[in-house]
């Protein structure tokens, strides 16, 4: 069974993931296609922001980025011929419990062997193991939840990857951040 998670996206407030995601063609191509409807304001410009004037950006205009950056992940996964059984997205849900109790119901459907309509993809996979993907950019409380709660279980094998981290064509991105990060506080 694959479960996709979106984050908060908090991830996009740190230049150098910014700078990083939009090396990946899918995220540039979301990127223009959003440009299309932000026409007072240039998104490639705003992604290049200094921090400080990033933090400053309104937050319409970050959500907008979070989500824009957030689809061509996501359209990369896709391509990469993966579907999902359950798609979770941070931002359609007020509070941790919310999402802590879709998840673990639709677990327990699928254990006894109910039918289980998910909202977005109609697939049925094995259930003897789990993969959660995570989407950020970032990570929230909600996937450390899942490592340190789902992963727990002994009856069935659970694999928490991140989108980014799991492609081996982006096997630049996260080194590329921290040493972009190090730098950053280097000259702090």
């Amino acid at each position: 069974m694959r479960i996709l998670y979106f984050t908060d996206g908090a991830g996009i407030d740190l230049l150098g993931i910014r700078e990083s995601v939009l090396r990946i063609p899918e995220v540039l191509t979301s990127l223009r296609r959003g440009q299309e409807q932000a026409r007072y304001v240039d998104l490639m410009q705003v992604m290049s922001l200094p921090d400080e004037e990033f933090r400053l950006v309104p937050s319409v205009l970050r959500n907008y980025l979070i989500n824009l950056v957030q689809r061509g992940l996501h359209q990369r996964w896709i391509n990469r011929d993966h579907r999902a059984d359950l798609i979770l997205r941070r931002i359609n849900h007020r509070n941790f419990a919310e999402i802590k109790n879709e998840v673990l119901n639709f677990i327990r459907g699928k254990t006894e062997g109910k039918p289980v309509a998910t909202k977005d993809l109609h697939l049925l996979h094995f259930f003897s193991h789990i993969e959660i993907t995570i989407i950020g950019p970032g990570y929230d409380e909600i996937e450390m939840w899942l490592r340190r709660e789902i992963s727990t279980r002994s009856d069935i094998k659970v694999l928490i990857k991140d989108v980014i981290a799991s492609d081996p064509q982006l096997d630049w991105f996260w080194p590329q951040v921290s040493e972009a990060m190090v730098a950053d506080n280097a000259l702090i």
